[in-house]
Order: C-alpha cells, then structure tokens, then sequence
C-alpha cells in the first residue's frame, strides 16, 4: 500500500465523510475517483448507487428519478408495494399500470420503472420529485442525511453532487 501526505483538514474532512457514511477513507476516494473499491456494497448502498457508474451515466432528471425509483423498487419491494397503494389524493405518482396513471390524468406522461411492474408520473418538476422521493425513502425509513443526498442527486450536476457527498457528513 502506498501512502501519501495531505493536510490535517483534508483528513480530517475525509475521516468525517467515511464515517458518516460508515466507510473506510480508501473506498470514499475511490468512489469519489470513480474506481473499484475492494468492497463493492457499502454500509450505504443507496449512497454507493447515486456515486455508482450506472447512476453518473444518467444524464437527464427524468432518467435518474427513475433509475432511483427503480433501484429502491428491486431492494425494497414489499414497502415499495405498501407505499403505492397507500397514496392518497386524485393525483398518483406510482402505479401498477399506465392505465391507472391515466385514469386519474389523461395529460400524465408515464413511463415503465425498468425492473419494475411499475410506473411513474413523469410531467412533475424537479423539486416535485424530490419531494416525492423523499416521502417514499422516508417511508421506507431511511435517515435524514441519506434522503437528502439521494434527493439532491436529481438535478445536479455530477461535481455538485460529490461535493455535497463531502458536505453532507462535514
């Protein structure tokens, strides 16, 4: 193993973004450098997800709302389910059918979650999505910082969005 010299504030800064997220300085920097790390699951898989290559390679925020609504469908199946039929009001995000998306609007854009038997509303903003986001992970029961992260990610820019990783256990 090499090793290098850096500044007491950088380290100290790179020993509060591994801890917070739950891990090592190496795989922080590999991640943030955007190489393999011997430990490809993180103690934070959704955080590992935005960071990974097949969520960076995305590049519209349609397309990385649903690579986010498709990734917590696969890993959270049942709460994803429960989620769905517990929404509430005319208007629904989810459903199980573009018919029934369209039932409750004619003029939605929905889309299929690949993965998925789901689909999404797709006409909303950006911030309408994140805060659709954030009460599913909310209801999934994910913490505060890792739902704000994973909000964040959608529409931002990719430097923004590391920077905001390093922020967000500083």
């Amino acid at each position: 193993m090499k090793k290098i010299e850096i500044s007491d504030a950088v380290y100290a800064a790179l020993q509060r973004l591994a801890s917070g997220f739950h891990r090592t300085p190496d795989e922080v920097l590999a991640h943030l450098l955007n190489l393999p790390t011997s430990s490809p699951e993180a103690a934070e898989p959704l955080a590992a997800f935005v960071l990974g290559p097949d969520f960076r390679g995305k590049f519209t925020d349609a397309d990385k709302y649903l690579a986010l609504l498709g990734w917590i469908a696969v890993r959270h199946t049942d709460d994803f389910g429960e989620f769905i039929r517990t929404q509430s009001g005319r208007r629904r995000f989810l459903s199980l059918s573009r018919d029934e998306i369209i039932a409750a609007c004619r003029h939605n854009q929905a889309r299929p979650i690949a993965g998925t038997p789901y689909w999404a509303i797709m006409n909303i903003d950006t911030a309408t999505k994140r805060r659709f986001l954030s009460r599913l992970l909310e209801f999934i029961g994910y913490r505060d910082d890792i739902i704000e992260f994973a909000c964040g990610a959608i529409g931002m820019k990719r430097a923004s969005r590391h920077r905001r990783y390093a922020a967000l256990v500083a």
